[in-house]
Parts: C-alpha cells; structure tokens; sequence
C-alpha cells in the first residue's frame, strides 16, 4: 500500500488529526492536542484525510498520524526522503524502536512532565 499526501493548511491538518484523536485512543496517546500544532509547519494529509504529518522549519517531523493500519510507514519515508524531516521526538514505547527502522537515532531523553508518564525520547537521522 502507497500512501501519497498533498499540502494541507494548518486548519485541514488539525481538523483530521482532532478525528483521528477521537476515533483512536492510541493516536490521541501518541500526538499533541491539535491546538499545540505550530502554525509556521508544513503540513501533508492524505486524499481520505485518514493520514497526516507535519514538517516544522528546522526538519522536525510531527503530528504523524494515521487510522488506516499499514501507512506509517509510507509516511515516515515519505516525510524523511522527500519533504525535510531530519529529526523528531516522541513518547517512550513502541515508537522508538519504530523510527529506528528509518534510521533514526536517540539523541536526548527527558522524564515527561506529567508524573507516572512515559519519556519524552528525542531522535535524529543518522548519516
């Protein structure tokens, strides 16, 4: 399965990502509210807007979302390879080890703010 993606507005972006959220309790553990999304970011939907991201100015991937089970990863090498991203942060778990697939990196990890909840793991590409 190939996920493309088109340009989407700050509003389109935050629109899809709320439903996702909703819809999706692990979405809604792995993403910021939509209002935390940085207005100056670019940001990708795809035609179904089941499936996002967002690139902020220094190459940071963010908001990656999908409820269509098997585009992620279309999306990560699709945000790395062709629309800047270079590096990200995300919560202790699964993803971690998920965006090592795609060469990324630890590079610092900090206890989250909120007690009793996972790191905050931030990653970078390695060349």
């Amino acid at each position: 399965m190939t996920a493309y993606v088109h340009p989407a507005s700050w509003s389109e972006y935050t629109a899809a990502l709320d439903w996702a959220r909703t819809g999706n309790e692990r979405i809604a553990g792995a993403t910021s509210e939509p209002k935390e999304m940085p207005r100056g970011a670019r940001y990708y939907l795809t035609n179904d807007f089941q499936s996002g991201f967002g690139v902020a100015s220094d190459g940071t991937m963010i908001g990656l979302f999908s409820t269509v089970k098997g585009r992620g990863e279309d999306l990560v090498w699709d945000a790395v390879t062709h629309k800047g991203a270079s590096k990200l942060d995300c919560f202790d778990g699964f993803l971690p080890e998920y965006y090592k697939r795609f060469g990324f990196v630890e590079t610092e990890r900090v206890a989250n703010w909120t007690a009793g909840e996972p790191d905050v793991v931030f990653m970078a590409l390695s060349v």
